[in-house]
């Protein structure tokens, strides 16, 4: 929940499940998808396996912090979208870890790149990754 927070304060528009899904996934692992200069969770070669589990577990992170009123919910013809509160970002100004912060630079990048991109568009960029990897 804590990384759907800090994601949604960066994002400047509502967004749906997939495109938290693919955003969070490139901030995690940032140097795998080309994007940033290291993997926030470190280097592994599993990295664009956990993809895979990325979409239910945001899910229900964004489901709790809609729950705690943290995040707000549009229902629209695009579908859900959603998007952070005040009460989401007082909690995201309280949040002083080493980790939150490095997260956050790494999502500012993120989220500029991918502005312009549909939420197809990011998905595709994440599996063109994923077979570059493959291939390698």
């Amino acid at each position: 929940m804590l990384r759907v927070l800090l994601l949604a304060d960066t994002l400047d528009a509502p967004a749906n499940v997939d495109r938290f899904a693919a955003l969070d996934f490139i901030c995690i692992y940032g140097k795998k998808c080309k994007v940033l200069d290291k993997n926030l969770h470190g280097d592994n070669e599993f990295g664009f396996a956990e993809f895979a589990n990325k979409r239910e577990k945001i899910t229900e992170a964004i489901k709790l912090s809609v729950r705690n009123d943290f995040i707000n919910v549009e229902h629209t013809d695009q579908g859900f979208l959603y998007s952070i509160n005040d009460r989401g970002r007082e909690v995201v100004q309280n949040i002083q870890s080493s980790y939150s912060k490095a997260y956050t630079v790494g999502a500012k990048i993120v989220c500029r790149k991918f502005s312009g991109f549909t939420d197809d568009g990011v998905l595709q960029y994440i599996s063109d990754r994923a077979t570059e990897s493959k291939e390698a």
